[in-house]
């Protein structure tokens, strides 16, 4: 049986696969996701897994003690990994994933079997959450990222006759031929959103990406506060890198740290206006900053999907949108960042 994208079940031959893992000081993560593609169930000489490393910790050492891993030392960059990672594979067919990832033992053959539709040029899958995920873990991967998170992708994208228009670079499968022909990835998104760009130059020449539901990786959430909101601030960098806001768009968009503190502290502590009042204001502005955010496609499918992921209604209706709001306010903050960079660099 085979679906739209080529997908047959039934197929036994094997394609070359090259692996590419880009790795910034995950000494705590590597282990997990080299042991699991170690344990995929696939041809030894029909894929290989590169490391591409910029890391400043034990991440190397650790790469070094697998044989059938190839370790190859990077600039730092996202962008410039994969770049290295595409110049370095001996195969054309690239299956990328992160090191805070686990991979399932069919993940090579799914990869193959949808491959073998030459229309095909790309395809991404899920990033759900591994066993044993803390609470406040699924909490975070429910708002959505990457790679649709609890939710599932679908609950990001919409697949038409043309395919979708985007993939998340954690379980992303590309055709190197195509990644050469569209320039590779741009090293001005070494920060993120790299993925977002290429998908994009991929589809303005006219390739087709693909969705494919079975194509699924186990993504680790960001498990502390601290954490998620630093993983938010760099998510800033690349979406200023996509959309090069002028500092007044960022400053006056409505989740703009400034306002909620002017709001609740400056402006009601001056004019004296009793504390329930202030408290009613502040509540209503904060519904106006979070309903616009998830009234959604993937909000429906989170209320539905709840029981699968593990939380509860009380966690999407109260949980849920603070961390959507927070991630609001750490991505302004990683646009300013990156403006700031931005205006340094020329001058």
């Amino acid at each position: 049986m085979r679906d739209r994208s080529g997908f047959d079940s039934k197929t036994n031959e094997y394609s070359a696969i090259s692996i590419i893992v880009p790795t910034l000081n995950e000494e705590e993560n590597i282990k997990d996701c080299l042991d699991s593609l170690l344990e995929l169930d696939y041809p030894e000489d029909k894929h290989e897994i590169i490391v591409v490393d910029s890391s400043t910790d034990s991440t190397p050492r650790i790469v070094e003690s697998y044989k059938k891993v190839r370790l190859i030392r990077s600039q730092k960059g996202l962008s410039q990994q994969r770049n290295v990672g595409l110049r370095s594979a001996n195969f054309d067919i690239l299956a990328c994933t992160d090191a805070d990832c686990i991979v399932p033992r069919d993940w090579l053959k799914i990869i193959n079997q949808v491959f073998r539709n030459k229309g095909i040029a790309a395809i991404g899958g899920n990033a759900f959450l591994p066993p044993r995920t803390s609470y406040f873990g699924k909490c975070v991967a429910c708002v959505g990222q990457p790679a649709g998170g609890a939710i599932g992708f679908d609950g990001n994208v919409t697949r038409t006759e043309n395919g979708i228009d985007f993939i998340a670079g954690c379980n992303s499968v590309y055709r190197r031929s195509v990644l050469l022909d569209v320039g590779g990835f741009d090293r001005a998104f070494d920060d993120d959103a790299g993925d977002v760009d290429i998908s994009r130059r991929m589809k303005r020449k006219g390739y087709y990406i693909d969705y494919v539901p079975a194509l699924t990786v186990y993504h680790k959430p960001r498990n502390t506060l601290f954490r998620y909101m630093r993983w938010n601030v760099r998510g800033g960098l690349g979406k200023f890198n996509l959309k090069k806001p002028s500092l007044l768009q960022i400053i006056f968009h409505p989740s703009f740290p400034l306002w909620s503190i002017l709001l609740f502290l400056g402006v009601f502590s001056i004019i004296k206006i009793p504390t329930l009042f202030i408290a009613t204001l502040f509540l209503l502005w904060l519904v106006s900053i979070v309903v616009p955010l998830v009234a959604t496609k993937s909000y429906p499918l989170l209320i539905k999907r709840r029981k699968r992921i593990g939380v509860s209604l009380f966690s999407i209706l109260m949980v849920i949108p603070f961390l959507i709001y927070v991630r609001q306010i750490c991505m302004n903050i990683g646009q300013i960042k990156k403006w700031l960079q931005t205006k340094r660099s020329v001058q």
